[in-house]
């Protein structure tokens, strides 16, 4: 790995707080997205030469979290269905059910309900705040899809509140 000049080195890590976020609403577990986005900083500073200066480097290492993310859930579908495969056995323990819910833990279950496109459009426009073309950019859909995504996730969530209500 070559050196990297210290102001690249300091964007990518000023970037780590909002890669943590894309990450925990991809992999929906805390650990997973650590790892997650240790790997995205790792990938970005030896790919530093694959970055084009002036392009947005926030979407650039969000594009590299998605893809790594992505393999991982082809890693893990094959792995599945390896194991399916062998005899089946009754799962070892299973969490304790939480009593208790609050407003954020009804948000995260609705979010959680969204087909993948849309939640990651919703987390990558509303909670990240970028643009559709940040977005559009990194999940490789054209704006008015990804527009069209959030638009239907929004709505999603509105109709989820609306019937609890």
């Amino acid at each position: 790995m070559k050196r990297q000049p210290a102001a690249y080195r300091e964007a990518v890590v000023a970037l780590v707080p909002q890669l943590r976020a894309f990450a925990r609403f991809l992999a929906r577990d805390v650990a997973r997205a650590d790892d997650l986005v240790q790997d995205t900083v790792l990938r970005a500073l030896e790919r530093q030469d694959a970055w084009t200066e002036g392009t947005d480097l926030r979407a650039w290492a969000c594009r590299i979290l998605r893809n790594l993310f992505l393999d991982q859930e082809r890693r893990r579908r094959v792995e599945r269905r390896g194991l399916s495969a062998l005899p089946a056995h009754e799962a070892a323990s299973h969490p304790p059910a939480q009593t208790g819910q609050d407003a954020l833990r009804d948000l995260d279950a609705a979010i959680a309900t969204l087909p993948a496109p849309q939640r990651e459009a919703l987390i990558l426009v509303a909670a990240l705040e970028m643009s559709l073309a940040e977005a559009a950019e990194i999940t490789g859909a054209p704006e008015g899809t990804v527009k069209a995504r959030v638009s239907r996730a929004r709505a999603a969530l509105a109709r989820t509140y609306h019937a609890r209500s």
